[in-house]
């Protein structure tokens, strides 16, 4: 992101080196996989020593299933997901996951460009050249298991999307097509459900936030208290900015998006993290990014409106604000993406510039 010019001198630092990046073994996690045949068919000979080196990584995210580190091939998995989800959904996201691998070691830039498509624009993603061969993957197995096309269906909805679309996407899954068991496959494989995630103090990291003005008027007395109390997770992937935890509103951090940014672009998403935080300090419960209140909430919208406003105060532009909306445009539909501007103050978005 290029830097924010006309702005106010703000009393803050920003500490850059963060922790080092913990990867753990894969099979610590999931035991069994290598007997998998929908796994052996993928890497064949090399199955083992595949899954012997692969290393897997964390993040306490909601809306974060699983996905596949452009950098070095591993995976990363959202701790709620892995602790709440049913055995046969997280055992066919790994065997989706592991197709995902096998195309990275084919043609690591190749994977990077389409995966970055449509991180930046959600709508390609059921048509992605990647997404689709690996759906077509999975559900061969969903099949082969025991699974129903309703409970098939359900499991491939990742996210709003256009009806069409969605059509056009399960066409192509040839739903059908396979062996379908009569009944219910026991799974070869087990599953590590604790899996822990390194938490560290924002005060080492971010400096002075409890001098500007913007945030006593938000935290008031309990400005100092909220803020050694706040605790950071560092996340090595490359659609992170800083976003709050809604587990238990300690901060989410992209660390490239850390490393890259100006302490202006840094200090208005912190100052939208605050605002949920505040929440959660309160004893309120964090925003659901699965529930309605998440679109429609006026904890969303006033926290977004609040940035808003202290952007404008500093002179930081409306087309620049709007780079920092990054998870409500991900998240919601288009239709409540744009209502959610309208509240915001902004209008449509195809009135400013874009990245």
């Amino acid at each position: 992101m290029s830097k924010l010019l006309g702005h106010s001198e703000l009393p803050i630092k920003i500490n850059r080196k963060t922790p080092p990046l913990v990867l753990l073994p894969f099979r610590d996690y999931f035991k069994g996989f290598e007997s998998v045949q929908a796994v052996r068919s993928v890497f064949g000979e090399e199955t083992d020593a595949i899954l012997r080196n692969l290393k897997v990584g964390f993040i306490s995210l909601r809306f974060m299933y699983m996905g596949i580190r452009d950098e070095d091939g591993s995976i990363v998995v959202g701790t709620y997901h892995l602790k709440h989800s049913d055995l046969r959904t997280l055992y066919l996201d790994i065997v989706h996951e592991l197709f995902h691998i096998k195309q990275w070691k084919e043609d690591k830039k190749h994977f990077e460009q389409e995966h970055r498509k449509f991180m930046e624009d959600r709508s390609k993603y059921y048509s992605s050249p990647i997404e689709v061969p690996a759906y077509k993957h999975t559900v061969r197995e969903a099949e082969r298991i025991g699974m129903q096309r309703d409970e098939i269906v359900e499991h491939l909805k990742m996210g709003p999307a256009p009806p069409r679309v969605f059509a056009k996407f399960l066409k192509e899954m040839e739903l059908g097509r396979g062996p379908n068991s009569a009944s219910r496959v026991r799974l070869p494989v087990q599953i590590n459900r604790k899996a822990s995630i390194a938490l560290h103090p924002f005060t080492n990291y971010f400096k002075g936030f409890e001098k500007v003005a913007a945030v006593r008027a938000l935290l008031g007395k309990q400005t100092n208290e909220i803020l050694s109390q706040l605790k950071v997770e560092f996340i090595h992937a490359s659609f992170a900015q800083i976003i709050p935890s809604d587990e238990d509103g300690h901060l989410l951090v992209g660390v490239p998006y850390l490393k890259r940014s100006d302490p202006t672009s840094i200090y208005l998403d912190i100052l939208v993290c605050l605002n949920i935080v505040k929440r959660a300090f309160e004893g309120r419960k964090p925003l659901d990014p699965t529930q309605r209140e998440f679109v429609d909430g006026a904890a969303m919208v006033e926290s977004y409106r609040a940035m808003l406003e202290e952007a404008r105060r500093i002179g930081v532009k409306d087309a620049k604000v709007l780079e920092h909306l990054s998870i409500p445009r991900f998240l919601m539909s288009p239709t409540d993406y744009e209502r959610f501007l309208r509240k915001l103050g902004l209008g449509k978005e195809k009135k400013f510039s874009k990245r």
